[in-house]
């Protein structure tokens, strides 16, 4: 039967028919495994060629340019040991101590030059150690000073150095004293002032060619001085540097104040720029007081007979350091019968120094040693014809023997003049501040005579 014998109304209902079935077979799901992602790709690209950026955004999971892996370490709370160095402690007895191994004392040490200051570790200070649960080792610190601590820390299995430094603020303070029947001494007058001890020898290094500390102190006598105070997070840690200072000794004022060369060296000068240092310094005894004075015709007291007292003589406690009085070479250091262990420097041809009575010479002190002004080159002790502890210092120029006290000494170099102009630019502020804070007091003084430029 042809097509144009079906019935065109039987034809319309089959098209109505198979319309309706091809719509119902469109709107059920299509069948999916659950490990399958709706992730098309284009066919045109072979399996072998397929890379990461051709995966449309389609995909489920987000991609990024590179994997991240993340590393959790465990946690752990770290045990914290200070311990305290005592006298004669090594690093090998403070690390047994923290409970740690030769081994990890090792592994510290062979950081090299960065941990040296741990070869020098000071009494008192003390070293910060840091442990994990298993007992390592995770970091420790020594404190060299307030203002800078070495750090040691683990990076795997070895150990990294470093310095930590803290910010520090400086301030100018001011202090001032005067000597009293009941603080007769500069070092009793100072500590009566609230100074600390190390700023009291710093003062009297500073006048130490001009008054002698130990002959020159009368009632009457004053100084103020300028000096930096450190401060880190609000606490003071320590004093700096002395920057001005005034004396008024036995009618007269020294003034010192200290400069910074453009080379970056520093050192103490009158307000007109001459050198407060000397080749030779009074005392080379700090905080003594005099048992004898040079006397031609003193009575020994020993032999007692008038012999001649040619030199001065120091009481101090056995074993104060002796210093050298100027730069010089050692021509004698040995022990007799009279002089005990004594010391001969010759400083240049004209002068020479002598240091009797000692108790020990300084590590290095021999014949043919050469020294420099203030080195420690023995102690104070009783040795040969001495009655009790004290150093017996002569001064001699020319092979003649002079009054230490008196005997003129030669100047060091003043400002040089191309320095001259930025030397009292960078000073003229500081004399000021001490001025004003030293007051109107200065007017019963004469200013000390100070070298011509």
């Amino acid at each position: 039967m042809s097509m144009q014998a079906y019935p065109k109304t039987h034809l319309k209902t089959a098209l109505a028919l198979a319309l309706c079935l091809l719509v119902a077979i469109t709107a059920l799901p299509a069948k999916q495994t659950p490990e399958m992602s709706r992730v098309p790709v284009s066919l045109a690209i072979q399996p072998g060629d397929l890379q990461l950026q051709d995966i449309l955004v389609e995909s489920s999971m987000p991609i990024l340019s590179q994997p991240v892996i993340e590393q959790s370490e465990p946690a752990f709370t770290l045990t914290k040991t200070l311990i305290t160095i005592k006298s004669g402690d090594s690093l090998s007895a403070i690390f047994s101590r923290a409970g740690l191994s030769a081994g990890e004392l090792q592994r510290v040490m062979e950081l090299g030059e960065s941990v040296t200051v741990l070869k020098r570790i000071m009494p008192g200070k003390s070293l910060l150690f840091e442990l994990d649960p298993a007992g390592q080792l995770q970091s420790l610190s020594y404190e060299e000073n307030p203002l800078k601590h070495l750090m040691v820390v683990r990076n795997g299995d070895h150990f990294q150095a470093y310095w930590q430094e803290a910010e520090a603020e400086t301030l100018i303070s001011f202090g001032s004293a005067s000597i009293t029947a009941d603080h007769p001494s500069l070092y009793q007058a100072g500590k009566a002032a609230g100074l600390s001890d190390a700023l009291i020898m710093k003062l009297s290094h500073i006048f130490q060619w001009d008054i002698s500390f130990a002959l020159d102190m009368r009632q009457g006598d004053a100084f103020t001085l300028l000096y930096e105070d450190i401060y880190v997070e609000g606490d003071k840690v320590k004093e700096g540097e002395i920057l001005a200072a005034q004396f008024k000794n036995m009618g007269n004022v020294y003034t010192a104040v200290r400069y910074v060369d453009s080379d970056g060296q520093d050192n103490y000068f009158a307000p007109d720029g001459s050198s407060l240092r000397k080749a030779f310094l009074r005392d080379p005894v700090h905080f003594s007081h005099v048992s004898s004075s040079f006397n031609m015709k003193r009575l020994h007291p020993i032999h007692k007979r008038v012999m001649p007292h040619r030199g001065i003589d120091y009481a101090a406690k056995s074993g104060t350091p002796v210093l050298a009085a100027g730069d010089g070479k050692v021509s004698s250091a040995r022990q007799n019968n009279a002089s005990g262990r004594f010391i001969v420097l010759q400083h240049g041809e004209q002068y020479t120094t002598k240091y009797l009575h000692l108790s020990a010479f300084a590590r290095g002190i021999r014949a043919g040693s050469l020294v420099k002004q203030g080195q420690v080159i023995g102690y104070v002790g009783a040795s040969g014809w001495a009655t009790a502890p004290h150093l017996h210092y002569e001064f001699l120029v020319n092979d003649v023997h002079r009054n230490p006290k008196t005997v003129a000494l030669p100047n060091a170099q003043p400002i040089p003049k191309l320095e001259f102009d930025r030397f009292l630019l960078s000073t003229q502020t500081l004399l000021t501040r001490l001025n004003s804070v030293a007051g109107s007091s200065n007017l019963a003084f004469a200013e000390a005579p100070v070298a011509s430029r």
